[in-house]
């Protein structure tokens, strides 16, 4: 039976990873090992993790002396596992009830597994209530990493929802290329490099995660134009970095990034209150990137340019009538 380490990167967020450690309990599996890397935080988040070392069975705490920042904590917490198989886990978000137990049941199915992707639920601020539920593919086992980038890599960008074999992660991570991907998606890399050298990966569409909503650290530091440019950049980056010699497998890599996570990016931007500034740089920086795409004339720019009032119609719209939607899925969820 194959052994699992929950490893959780913190920064400022003490209230946050209380909640997930509970979450964690709740889950009644005290053989997972939890381990906490604190990049250094300037609130109680080394007081609220004491208070669980007696909670669960196999904690670790590790306190950055200095502020390494997000990919390099990353890389620390994951250095300091010891199981078989290592989740990366976002310090707000959440278990869901048997989540630990779905992971681990398609451990043991896939024997030999690189890692998985798992099923994620969107939820308000607070916790309270689901406001969206991720689109994935069925549960099934992928073969290729041209194939899994393709078809989930805007998936693979969120940390909470990635399961990785220690070992074949660690072998990448000795070789130091990592290094130069530490965009604020070094992990995405890794995962294509793991699965690009040992075969295949995991799809599990049952929800094991709940995602905390509007609670972005980056998006709160850069703002939305410039948290926009960071994901494009660091995609395109990895993109180049994967399959510089594969240019199918490049434009399909991007092609999925621009239609899920860069679109999203945008409406995001567009229904929120107030002015939304800078949308003439941001037309000429993602044409830069994308201006060959068909989609950057069909649907960036008319999202970029259109009234807010329409884009936040069209998505009030969407989400209330169209059953494909991620409101829709949170709604069949709540009443099932």
């Amino acid at each position: 039976m194959p052994t699992l380490s929950i490893c959780i990167p913190t920064y400022n967020r003490s209230r946050c990873l209380a909640e997930l450690l509970d979450s964690i309990l709740a889950q009644n599996m005290p053989e997972i090992e939890v381990v906490v890397s604190d990049d250094a935080s300037p609130d109680d988040t080394e007081a609220v993790a004491a208070s669980y070392q007696g909670k669960i069975a196999r904690f670790k705490f590790i306190r950055q002396p200095e502020n390494i920042g997000l990919d390099r904590n990353f890389l620390a917490v994951m250095e300091a596992a010891s199981s078989d198989y290592i989740w990366l886990m976002g310090d707000d978000d959440q278990l869901e009830p048997d989540g630990a137990r779905r992971v681990m049941d398609a451990l043991e199915r896939w024997t030999g597994i690189c890692g998985l992707t798992v099923g994620v639920i969107d939820y308000d601020p607070e916790m309270h209530r689901p406001v969206g539920v991720r689109a994935m593919p069925a549960t099934q086992r992928m073969e290729g990493v041209g194939n899994v980038f393709s078809k989930i890599s805007e998936l693979l960008g969120f940390m909470s929802a990635l399961v990785v074999d220690r070992e074949k992660w660690q072998s990448i991570i000795r070789e130091g290329a990592a290094r130069d991907y530490e965009n604020y998606y070094v992990q995405v890399y890794v995962v294509g490099r793991i699965i690009a050298r040992y075969g295949s990966w995991g799809i599990v569409q049952e929800p094991c995660v709940r995602f905390r909503t509007s609670n972005d650290q980056l998006l709160g530091k850069f703002g939305w134009r410039k948290r926009l440019e960071i994901d494009v950049i660091a995609y395109d980056q990895i993109a180049d970095g994967l399959f510089a010699q594969d240019r199918d497998s490049w434009r399909a890599m991007r092609q999925r990034v621009f239609d899920t996570h860069v679109m999203a990016r945008l409406v995001n931007a567009k229904t929120q209150r107030g002015p939304t500034p800078g949308l003439l740089p941001t037309a000429a920086f993602l044409f830069r990137h994308y201006g060959s795409m068909p989609s950057y004339w069909t649907k960036a720019l008319p999202t970029l340019f259109a009234p807010k009032w329409m884009i936040r119609n069209a998505r009030t719209a969407y989400q209330r009538f169209s059953k494909s939607s991620g409101s829709a899925r949170a709604r069949k969820l709540s009443t099932s």
